[in-house]
């Protein structure tokens, strides 16, 4: 399915779902990383934007 939240990206909305369930328990991007197996870099990407939103 394709990701309505985020943007050009190449994760699946199921995933990016996961990342921002990950964002929610407070866990790190490097902790998110590696359960979800997405780049770190992605995943700091995805916080900064949904701390963007939330602020």
């Amino acid at each position: 399915m394709k990701n309505r939240y985020f943007v050009r990206s190449r994760i699946f909305e199921a995933k990016f779902r996961e990342i921002v369930r990950y964002f929610s328990v407070d866990l790190t991007a490097l902790q998110a990383a590696a359960l979800s197996g997405v780049n770190r870099n992605t995943i700091n990407r995805i916080y900064r934007d949904l701390r963007a939103r939330i602020g």
